[in-house]
């Protein structure tokens, strides 16, 4: 389970259509059991996020990042 949750920035929302601006995602490692910080092949970091269907791997400059919040956690144990 993530740590972190990730919200994309309103000024980038045409570049991600499946993504909503206001709604928090959680990240997920890039690709199982790796959690260290990736670059693309232009040297841009990316994060993939866990959204309803899918994941969606983005650029992490295009979204403000937190650590999730406690109350999140005792739902997601609690279901």
């Amino acid at each position: 389970m993530s740590e972190m949750q990730a919200r994309l920035k309103p000024e980038f929302s045409l570049r991600y259509p499946r993504l909503s601006a206001g709604v928090w995602y959680d990240v997920s490692p890039i690709f199982p059991g790796v959690t260290v910080r990736r670059v693309d092949i232009f040297g841009r970091r990316i994060t993939r996020l866990k959204t309803n269907r899918d994941f969606e791997t983005v650029q992490s400059s295009h979204f403000d990042f937190r650590p999730r919040p406690a109350e999140v956690e005792a739902e997601r144990s609690m279901a």
